[in-house]
């Protein structure tokens, strides 16, 4: 009886070692590719993208279905700021394929004389700039009543406003729901303030955009957190319409009247 066990252990356990050495020879991680979505992208050569794949740490030859994929996305995305990553595949029997894109400059802020933050529509740190000025093809400048609770933040990093951060978030994909890509909204707006007041009529608090072009005309969304697509609508139909001689006379302000319907109004400055 004894010997039967024995013998019985001895099967079980060499079917075990077999399934083991067979997961980590037929299902061992061997290879790790990138799967750009991204039309001339920076990561495009072979030599950057061999770059971008050892800075996420793989750990080659451990079974593909123990590999910690939340783990390799945090590394990848920190140590390659431009990097987005969408996710990461399991591709049969030994390979990871992440899928990923380039992730595009649409904010500055100044932290100081010589510390500018160059964020993406998420506020992810894509560099960190002495200077900067914007123009028609880089980032657009964001200031006014924001101040920034992750200070010390670095390439990388994602910020933390400790105000506004829902709407300058909303921006980029309601611009884009209006078909405006990244490059339009760059060439169309210098900056961008996020202000505080109290509403006359609900005599509540509210945020509100305060937007500039390059003609120095001023545009401001009232009640901004509300209706907000159908407003930048608004404005974009307005400005499309507005004289860029009048900007030093005039500003548009964009507004909700009591029935709800949102319009333009254009104002002599003070």
């Amino acid at each position: 009886m004894k010997k039967k066990l024995i013998i019985t252990f001895s099967v079980i356990g060499g079917i075990i070692l077999l399934l083991i050495i067979l997961l980590f020879t037929l299902f061992g991680v061997k290879n790790v590719v990138l799967d750009l979505r991204t039309y001339n992208s920076r990561f495009s050569s072979e030599e950057v993208q061999q770059s971008v794949i050892e800075s996420g740490e793989f750990a080659y030859n451990m079974p593909i279905f123990f590999q910690d994929k939340k783990s390799y996305i945090s590394k990848l995305e920190k140590n390659n700021p431009y990097l987005k990553v969408i996710n990461i595949e399991s591709k049969f029997p030994n390979t990871l394929s992440i899928k990923c894109m380039d992730r595009e400059e649409v904010f500055a802020i100044k932290m100081s004389d010589e510390r500018y933050f160059i964020l993406d529509e998420d506020l992810k740190v894509l560099e960190v700039l002495t200077s900067f000025d914007s123009t028609q093809t880089n980032a657009i400048l964001l200031g006014g009543e924001i101040s920034v609770d992750n200070v010390d933040a670095s390439s990388g990093d994602f910020l933390t406003l400790n105000a506004g951060q829902a709407l300058i978030e909303a921006f980029v994909p309601a611009m884009k729901l209006n078909n405006r890509d990244v490059s339009e909204q760059k060439a169309l707006f210098e900056s961008i303030n996020i202000r505080y007041r109290n509403n006359p009529i609900t005599a509540r608090s509210e945020a509100y955009l305060e937007l500039y072009d390059f003609n120095g005309l001023k545009m401001c969304i009232f009640e901004a957190e509300d209706m907000f697509v159908n407003k930048i609508n608004c404005l974009l139909a307005a400005h499309a319409a507005f004289d860029p001689k009048d900007a030093e006379a005039f500003e548009l302000r964009i507004l909700k009247d009591s029935n709800g319907d949102i319009f333009a109004h254009q104002m002599q400055k003070s």
